[in-house]
């Protein structure tokens, strides 16, 4: 394997070292960081300190801590993000957002990745995989409602006119079909959005659009839901379609659009309130993407970025169904990890001495740095990383995929 042109370009997962080595661990039930908090609570406190009856924009709580995914643009700072049932949370990279606006946490495009099958990995850049399978709405074992694939040939319809009855339905195969008496229903194509040519249905713009309580600095007071109607949803990729699925063991009427972050539902037998909900999103995303259900409750060592492991490099391999993990690093001190899994692995890294000092956050593991190939059978494993001095070694669980490559670069920085 030629490592230099390999750690150079694809290095695919960082673990940052603060000069204070004794992490707290965070549970799950908490946003990772002030701005995620600030995001969660404007719509969601409300709803689970019981103030409002309406459906959750994020969730609960978060499905994992904050974790750092790595682009091929970013191989080492990468973009902070934490998941939630509803949708990812992401920091803003641009460098003109102020971080208390609004803008500053936005959500990733999400929905477009499982429809197309193509998973970014960089602001240019995809990986091409197949479309999830995965349903939109409903229970998760419903055999006939529709799939996010099931959108996938979707996209280029052409819009319904504003004020038009809303009476098609999709099936799971992808198959549209007019169905004359959805018109009782009173469901209107509302809105027309000239950035991707679809157009808004009558419930899900009223969602978009409407006031209620939200939490801001101060008491909770009435004011818009989102500051901007596609703040949460991004634009339309589909028409609105209306589906028959199993929610709860029973069929009903599902009104479904999917749009560039979301997927909105409007179910008319249920309670107000509840009507128009967002799928969820962010749960389908992180098992379409790492290949595992995320850690509901699991603590996350606050202390390391990427604590559920880096995403595998692009070309998979032929390991015989295990997994290679290049690991380096580029510190001033030797540094040694231990993975405990389905195997046990074990190896001490030397220091770099020609690698910019401390503080200087490196834009790609310096081809000099100290670096060990390790071969591993696939799965979960417990991975911990220490240096001398330190009282408590850094770590997090991560899951390696059969036939997958790894690189994960270490470094000091104060």
């Amino acid at each position: 394997m030629d490592l230099t042109r390999h750690l150079k370009i694809l290095i695919a997962a960082v673990l940052v070292f603060p000069s204070a080595l004794t992490p707290a661990l965070v549970h799950g039930s908490t946003p990772g960081n002030t701005a995620f908090e600030r995001t969660w609570n404007r719509t969601d406190r409300p709803v689970i300190e019981q103030r409002v009856n309406r459906t959750w924009m994020w969730g609960p709580e978060p499905l994992t801590g904050p974790m750092m995914e790595m682009t091929t643009d970013r191989p080492v700072t990468g973009r902070e993000v934490q998941y939630f049932d509803k949708s990812r949370m992401e920091i803003s990279l641009s460098p003109n957002v102020n971080q208390f606006s609004v803008w500053y946490v936005t959500n990733g495009l999400l929905t477009r990745e499982l429809v197309t099958g193509q998973m970014q990995t960089g602001d240019n850049t995809f990986e091409t995989r197949s479309p999830a399978t995965v349903n939109v709405a409903g229970d998760w074992d419903d055999p006939t409602g529709p799939t996010y694939a099931s959108f996938g040939g979707l996209l280029g319809v052409d819009s319904h006119e504003p004020g038009s009855p809303l009476i098609s339905r999709l099936a799971r195969d992808g198959s549209v079909t007019d169905d004359p008496s959805l018109t009782g229903r009173g469901v209107t194509a509302e809105t027309f959005v000239q950035e991707t040519g679809h157009t808004v249905a009558s419930p899900f713009w009223s969602f978009m659009t409407a006031s209620g309580l939200v939490q801001e600095s101060g008491p909770p007071r009435t004011g818009q839901l989102f500051p901007n109607p596609f703040y949460a949803t991004g634009f339309p990729i589909t028409e609105a379609y209306w589906a028959s699925v199993k929610v709860a063991n029973t069929y009903t009427e599902v009104l479904v659009q999917v749009f560039e972050r979301r997927v909105l539902t409007y179910t008319p037998d249920n309670p107000p309130g509840w009507q128009v909900e967002a799928g969820n999103v962010g749960r389908h995303y992180f098992e379409w993407r790492y290949g595992t259900s995320p850690p509901d409750g699991a603590s996350q060592p606050s202390g390391s970025y990427a604590p559920l492991g880096p995403s595998p490099l692009a070309s998979p391999i032929d390991a015989a169904g295990g997994s290679l993990l290049v690991v380096v690093n580029q510190g001033n001190t030797p540094l040694t990890v231990r993975l405990d899994g389905p195997a046990t692995a074990e190896v001490t890294l030397d220091v770099c001495l020609d690698c910019p000092p401390p503080g200087a956050v490196p834009a790609a593991c310096h081809p000099a740095a100290a670096s060990q190939t390790l071969e591993l059978a696939s799965g979960s494993y417990s991975i911990s990383v220490s240096r001398p001095g330190q009282v408590q070694p850094l770590g997090g669980v991560w899951t390696l995929l059969p036939d997958a490559r790894y690189a994960a670069c270490f470094f000091t920085f104060r």
